[in-house]
């Protein structure tokens, strides 16, 4: 059985998938690139706002971001 993705490989692959660079998504966002890079290596955990924040400079629901999360 394969491992699910984390939040931070979930992050990567929607920002991968629209095209969207650390720097643009960080700006969309309203957040530091270097808090998007520590999100996605997952040495760092999430804040719910920013989250939400992150989500739509997505254009993707919460849940695209933390299903599976423990």
């Amino acid at each position: 059985m394969a491992e699910k993705p984390t939040m931070g490989e979930r992050l990567k692959e929607l920002r991968r998938e629209r095209g969207m660079t650390v720097r643009e998504l960080a700006e969309k966002a309203g957040v530091s690139q270097s808090y998007i890079y520590a999100v996605e290596a997952g040495t760092r955990g999430s804040r719910v706002g920013k989250l939400i924040k992150i989500a739509r400079a997505l254009e993707v629901d919460l849940a695209a971001l933390v299903e599976d999360e423990p």
